[in-house]
């Protein structure tokens, strides 16, 4: 049966119709496949700039005071004094048998009652704690050897996932350059727990930059860091080349007086952690400003 014109006019209509969706519809999936690759270049670009950006954060807490606290009132105590930041516990983690990270909500309320930086430590090679801790707003996170009670530890590879800040222990050069690998933008010498004596940490601390100094000269611990395969040869080279680590390393562990903190500080540390022990005294508001006062002046 021949097609009339009305048909026929009916049909081109609705060719024309079913050509003008298909168009927009091929228009909107170039679109929308241009924006994900726009989105991809800049998340890209992102990760390869977030080191950078990181590291200019950390840069900042050279000279820093960071104290380790367990009570709102010593957070607020040192907020008020002029403390760079603090390493928040909580309690109940540290009268339980089992170690772990601290309560989120308990972090929280440090978060919600001063400023400053916050730092939230979490087990070493915990992803899920440390994004945890990222998700409630702390600032930092500390991959903690005395939540672990391993002796041979796998930390965060993952490092450049988390958007804040990975502070890890080291016990070596080559733990140093290990650390900053994965990701690490700020180092702390891993000295003895919390209350202990600040001598392990700055034997910590002569064997660390004795290693720095003595990179120029050929050792046979040199020698294996060169040949050393899980170290990244351009990293290594900057540090001979410097002479120092391109990431801040704090002294830790038994620091609690301001010859303390001088004793890091003319070792070589860029900035410090006090213990608790700091809030023991008479009069810790006293203490706290003498020590802020000794990274400062040291030298004198």
């Amino acid at each position: 049966m021949a097609e009339t014109d009305a048909e026929k006019r009916k049909r081109v209509k609705d060719e024309a119709r079913k050509a003008r969706i298909a168009a927009r519809k091929a228009e909107a999936e170039k679109k929308a496949k241009e924006a994900a690759e726009k989105q991809k270049a800049r998340d890209e670009q992102a990760r390869l700039r977030w080191p950078v950006t990181r590291l200019l954060r950390s840069q900042l807490f050279r000279g820093a005071v960071i104290v380790n606290v367990t009570s709102l009132d010593q957070a607020l105590l040192c907020q008020e004094v002029g403390v760079t930041a603090i390493s928040a516990y909580d309690k109940s983690v540290q009268t339980t048998t089992v170690l772990r990270m601290s309560n989120p909500e308990a972090i929280k309320r440090y978060i919600d009652a001063v400023l400053i930086p916050v730092i939230a430590n979490v087990r070493i090679g915990h992803f899920a704690e440390a994004k945890v801790m990222e998700s409630i707003g702390v600032n930092m996170i500390d991959e903690s050897d005395m939540l672990s009670t391993f002796t041979e530890m796998t930390y965060i590879s993952r490092k450049r996932e988390i958007g804040i800040p990975t502070i890890c222990a080291v016990s070596s050069l080559k733990d140093c350059l290990l650390r900053i690998q994965e990701g690490a933008l700020i180092l702390r010498v891993k000295g003895t727990r919390d209350g202990g004596s600040v001598n392990e940490a700055f034997k910590v601390l002569n064997i660390i930059m004795n290693a720095i100094k003595g990179l120029r000269a050929p050792t046979p611990s040199n020698t294996e860091l060169y040949s050393d395969a899980s170290i990244y040869q351009p990293l290594l080279n900057d540090v001979i080349s410097t002479g120092r680590l391109p990431v801040p390393l704090f002294g830790s562990g038994g620091i609690h007086t301001p010859s303390d903190v001088a004793l890091m500080m003319e070792g070589g540390c860029d900035g410090v952690f006090v213990d608790t022990a700091v809030f023991l005294g008479l009069d810790p508001e006293r203490h706290l400003k003498a020590i802020i006062q000794a990274t400062k002046d040291y030298k004198n």
